[in-house]
């Protein structure tokens, strides 16, 4: 019966941290919605986005530095998802400065 006491534990950490990935991932997308309709409206290229399985593996890993996580950061689609957050970031920052020198 100790055996399995810590199967439940495990489910738990896998469901909170799926949750709250979800939830951070549609807070982002909420955010970023006016921005991305800008960047159309300006023809600016946006980048593919990553699937949640790739968002979800990359955020995880963040929790195991060493040696899962020095491992995760150097697959492909970890590179994929770090280059969609970073441009996206750019994106971000030219719609704010826009919206700054208007007013």
């Amino acid at each position: 019966m100790l055996r399995l006491l810590p199967l439940p534990i495990f489910i738990g950490i896998y469901l909170f941290s799926y949750w709250r990935c979800k939830k951070n991932i549609a807070a982002s997308d909420k955010q970023l919605k006016p921005c991305i309709d800008w960047a159309y409206l300006k023809n600016l290229p946006l980048p593919p986005k990553p699937s949640f399985v790739e968002f979800y593996i990359v955020y995880v890993s963040s929790f195991f530095k060493f040696p899962f996580g020095i491992i995760i950061q150097q697959l492909p689609f970890s590179k994929k998802v770090r280059f969609y957050e970073r441009e996206m970031k750019l994106i971000f920052d030219k719609w704010n400065l826009e919206k700054i020198k208007i007013q």
